[in-house]
């Protein structure tokens, strides 16, 4: 038999072809994309430059109020410019004297804005699911369900009104004031309802053929299929939780036990004027230890986003995207 002298041809897998034409860009053959256009590389580069600008434009500000709460009350109170580096030697007095102040009177606010924070969360995610199915479900009253959502969004009641009703219902100097009051909103509802309307009714409609009730479909069928887009509410209402502070003034003012973070530090902020005012020279140390505060109330948010990010990212584009 007749050797042959061709090289037997090795049979690859579209995902070994792919892998290969990457790693071999030069032998792809004519006809195909060889690469990036030079339009392609330069929109690249702009998007890259402004990404990076709007980032800068984030850091800067942050960096500068860190390096600040790290550094001596008189020269930052003289620097102009922003604080690359601590002025005056690197200290952390200014973050002893905060949570020190007034026997730790930081950790009250930090307590009350958790139980705030998880309240919050608890009761809005339970109300934003029932609603959104109630929502996305074809009914008689759907329609007015759903403009009245709406009209909630355009107009508000005003804290007035808020006021007059939970000081009716006995809620004024509790915690469920500001839990109830601030759980959800009909933008909330409408997200929801749209959340669970992303899910093929088809598979709302087998559900139905199997006996399945409307708990099992909300919870077992359709919820675990959307529950990405729900995670965008839960975001909004934890960043708004823990940044309130209007609900605990209004319906708990007067009682610190109840206040939250941001209401404790403007107490130690107005604390520390007033010693300064009174001793009738500079207290150096307040300068600092406002930045150091505002790095307190902010650090937790930045350690939990990155922790959304994923869910956010697909809830965003739940609604857009249909598999």
């Amino acid at each position: 038999m007749k050797e042959t002298t061709s090289q037997q041809q090795v049979q690859l897998s579209p995902e070994e072809k792919l892998a290969y034409l990457r790693a071999h860009p030069r032998k792809i053959k004519s006809g195909m994309v060889r690469g990036k256009s030079v339009g392609s590389v330069i929109a690249d580069i702009i998007i890259v430059l402004l990404v990076g600008a709007l980032a800068l434009v984030a850091i800067i500000p942050m960096w500068h109020v860190l390096m600040s709460s790290f550094s001596d009350g008189r020269s930052i109170f003289y620097y102009s410019g922003i604080a690359f580096v601590p002025e005056g030697g690197f200290t952390l007095r200014a973050y002893e004297e905060l949570f020190s102040f007034e026997d730790g009177l930081i950790w009250t606010g930090y307590m009350n804005t958790i139980l705030y924070v998880i309240g919050t969360l608890a009761v809005g995610l339970v109300l934003n699911v029932l609603a959104g199915y109630c929502l996305s479900r074809k009914t008689k009253l759907g329609g007015v369900m759903s403009a009245l959502c709406v009209f909630t969004v355009i107009f508000s009641a005003g804290q007035g009104p808020t006021f007059y009703v939970v000081d009716m219902l006995g809620l004024t100097q509790t915690r469920f004031a500001v839990i109830l009051t601030e759980c959800t909103m009909g933008m909330y509802m409408i997200i929801g309802a749209m959340a669970f309307r992303s899910v093929p009714e088809e598979t709302v409609e087998s559900a139905k053929l199997e006996g399945a009730g409307h708990l099992r479909i909300m919870f077992e069928i359709m919820l675990p299929q959307c529950f990405s887009l729900f995670m965008v509410t839960v975001l909004f209402t934890f960043v708004a939780a823990w940044n309130s502070f209007i609900g605990a003034r209004l319906y708990n003012a007067g009682i610190t036990d109840l206040y939250p973070l941001q209401l404790i530090l403007q107490r130690i902020k107005e604390s520390s004027d007033r010693v300064a005012s009174q001793i009738g020279h500079a207290n150096w140390a307040r300068y600092p230890m406002q930045f150091a505060g505002v790095i307190a109330a902010t650090l937790p948010i930045m350690v939990i986003m990155p922790f959304f990010q994923k869910q956010l990212e697909s809830g965003a584009l739940g609604g857009a995207v249909k598999g």
